[in-house]
């Protein structure tokens, strides 16, 4: 006897002694209680008993024929697959589920079963190898909780030395996280506390050269540690950029300016005049072929407005062809000026009053976070850490206004309105800066914001330079399939082993190579012109991301527009339990009644004025 008749003699038994048990109060009572109340509860109990079994043995459900495949994939609920009928396969990465035929891989399953037209899937979802084989199927998928922590994390990819860089992600089931972020020496760089839907922010710099790791940490609302992550940073040296900076009058915005492009490693030219024809610098004439040479121009209004027509127009002519331009609009320009920096549909409004900017104080405080942003200086000339994070001045900018679409505000963590906004004018870039005075930042000791400002406002706006870099498809983890597009011929990857993986590029693919990396660590891909660096996770690392990767992928592929429904031809049936909430529900609801309806006097005769 199995368990479900089991239950049902029990049931019928119990509702039996419970039938016979209000027959013979009935029978006891019968002057004193009124038909229907006996009638009730005769009926309840075979009502109650036929209800528990519904709950815990729900109905099944007839599924169509033809078959449908129920596949367990990593993260298989084993209760769900017991309750699975038909054919039960197991991928590779699902639990071990009692009646479940194991397979390779799905595309082994779907031969050994070539009248399915249906999936059944079960688990967090189907890696890589089997989205191919499941894309000409109608397909449902139960998944089951994902895990809480980390479910995305992205990195900035080309970073470049003296920049900042972030790291973004989500973290789902830990109300009140907070995510911490530290460099390879273990110093706090940026925290930030997770808010309703996960999301976060981080920032770090990067100072040298080179590959580092730096720590993710996040923890919960009581501060236990959830989840830790590698953040694997490829730091590239800064290309070494020729600026073009004209000012009409020596100032100390422009004095500051230009000492940090001297010490960020451009190549400065600067004409900066003195009035009655005189100047000082060595910067040549404004021509095609000067500005060709340069990959950006800063100019203040005045030196602007000074150019000229023509000048104006042989400078937009370079932007055209790529040159940069940035326009620090730090007094009222001319018509004609002003005309020329506006685009299609778009023109800056304003600029003759001022209005404050207040820059906000560091997140963290303390030695080792001012270190990890500013570095440790040297013998002659080290970093004052103390009173750091206080008396930041206030800067003003003028109050310009973009009227139109099209421009692209500058990122900056200031309150009020961006230090500026740039757009697109052929392959160039035209911006126009705001702020007034931003030396006043490395001379209070800050010239770490000054440094941050100055690199948001000119790092959209420098030429584009070309690169040979490959594009590399895919999750960077081992065992999982990557796709290497580079048109250089006769490449291959240097693996951490120290073993070379020819790639052979597919030409139907357009070029692209596949590649399974082995090993964790650094992979170097290597052509006949450049080394390209890039990081390969451990099979194990991040599994809340993977998870949540493969959920996503799944629910795309089930959500394809091309994928066939089910049809309605049925070559045999398959059942599957139906939910037991809605039977548990009625249950309770009648044992409720039951309840009530014994305890109270509804029912009763009444003898001599009182209740029976």
């Amino acid at each position: 006897m199995n368990l479900p008749l089991a239950t049902a003699v029990v049931l019928a038994v119990a509702a039996s002694v419970a039938c016979l048990r209000v027959a013979w109060r009935w029978h006891r009572l019968r002057r004193q209680v009124r038909p229907w109340r006996p009638i009730v509860l005769l009926l309840a109990q075979p009502l109650f008993a036929g209800l528990l079994y519904l709950t815990l043995f729900p109905p099944e459900r007839a599924v169509r024929a033809e078959a449908v495949l129920t596949v367990l994939a990593e993260g298989a609920d084993a209760r769900e697959a017991m309750r699975a009928r038909g054919r039960v396969v197991a991928l590779p990465e699902a639990p071990a589920v009692q009646g479940a035929e194991r397979v390779p891989d799905l595309a082994t399953a779907l031969r050994r079963y070539p009248d399915t037209r249906a999936l059944h899937l079960i688990g967090f979802g189907l890696p890589a190898r089997d989205r191919d084989a499941a894309a000409g199927f109608a397909m449902e998928a139960a998944f089951p909780p994902m895990p809480r922590g980390l479910h995305a994390l992205a990195v900035e990819e080309d970073v470049v030395a003296g920049a900042r860089f972030a790291v973004s992600g989500r973290v789902a089931g830990a109300d009140g996280a907070q995510v911490e972020l530290r460099d390879p020496a273990g110093r706090l760089v940026d925290a930030v506390a997770v808010h309703e839907g996960g999301e976060f922010l981080l920032h770090a710099p990067a100072f040298a050269p080179g590959s580092a790791m730096f720590d993710l940490q996040v923890s919960d609302g009581d501060g236990v540690r959830i989840e830790t992550a590698d953040v694997p940073v490829r730091v590239q040296a800064a290309p070494r950029l020729r600026v073009l900076l004209l000012a009409g009058a020596p100032n100390p915005e422009t004095r500051a300016l230009r000492r940090w492009l001297q010490d960020a490693g451009f190549d400065v030219d600067a004409r900066i005049a003195l009035g009655a024809g005189m100047q000082l610098g060595d910067a040549p004439s404004i021509t095609t072929d000067a500005l060709a040479r340069h990959d950006l121009l800063i100019a203040d209004a005045r030196a602007w407005s000074d150019l000229g027509r023509s000048g104006r127009a042989t400078v937009l002519q370079a932007v055209d062809a790529g040159l940069g331009l940035m326009v620090r609009a730090d007094t009222v320009l001319a018509g004609a000026a002003l005309q020329s920096l506006q685009g299609d549909g778009l023109r800056f409004e304003g600029g003759r009053g001022t209005k404050v900017v207040r820059v906000p104080a560091p997140i963290l405080s303390g030695d080792d976070a001012i270190h990890a942003w500013r570095g440790t200086g040297s013998d002659d000339a080290p970093i004052e850490t103390t009173g750091q994070d206080e008396d930041i001045p206030t800067l003003t900018h003028r109050d310009w206004r973009v009227v139109g679409t099209g421009a692209v505000p500058m990122r900056f963590a200031a309150e009020g309105a961006p230090p500026g906004w740039w757009h697109a004018r052929g392959e160039g870039r035209v911006g126009i800066w705001t702020l007034l005075d931003t030396w006043r930042l490395p001379l209070s000791g800050h010239a770490d914001l000054h440094a941050g400002l100055w690199n948001a406002g000119l790092s959209p706006l420098v030429r584009a330079r070309a690169r040979d870099a490959a594009e590399i498809i895919g999750t960077r983890r081992v065992d999982e399939r990557l796709a290497i597009c580079t048109p250089a011929q006769d490449a291959f990857v240097l693996a951490p082993d120290g073993r070379r993986v020819a790639l052979v590029a597919d030409a139907a693919a357009r070029g692209c190579a596949a590649f399974w990396p082995r090993s964790a660590g650094w992979h170097v891909l290597e052509t006949p012109s450049e080394r390209q660096w890039f990081h390969v996770s451990n099979k194990d690392a991040l599994p809340g991301v993977r998870v949540a990767e493969l959920r996503e992928a799944t629910l795309a592929l089930a959500a394809r527009p091309d994928r066939p429904a089910l049809s309605d031809e049925r070559v045999g049936v398959v059942h599957q339990a139906t939910s037991a909430w809605p039977w548990f529900l009625a249950w309770l609801a009648l044992a409720a009644a039951l309840w009530w309806l014994e305890r109270s006097r509804l029912g009763h005769r009444e003898v001599g004025g009182e209740s029976r």
